[in-house]
């Protein structure tokens, strides 16, 4: 299994935000090209679906774009 990393950092988590609750986040990794939402992100409401367009968070660093950058190595 091949986790992609923040091209800034290296940190292998990312969030992105609830749509409608901008402090809602949901912490995810990128497992293979696939999104795997953390135990918690799961627990509270139904994490958005996450589509190459998705603005992504790096959840160590300050970076941040579009879902697309992360998974690039897997397309």
């Amino acid at each position: 299994m091949k986790n992609s990393k923040c091209p800034a950092c290296g940190c292998t988590k990312f969030y992105v935000k609830n749509p409608e609750d901008e402090f809602d986040v949901y912490v995810f990794t990128c497992e293979d090209g696939e999104v795997c939402f953390d135990a918690e992100s799961n627990e509270s409401n139904s994490p958005p679906p996450v589509e190459d367009e998705t603005e992504t968070f790096c959840n160590g660093c300050a970076w941040h774009d579009r879902f697309q950058k992360v998974k690039i190595d897997f397309k």
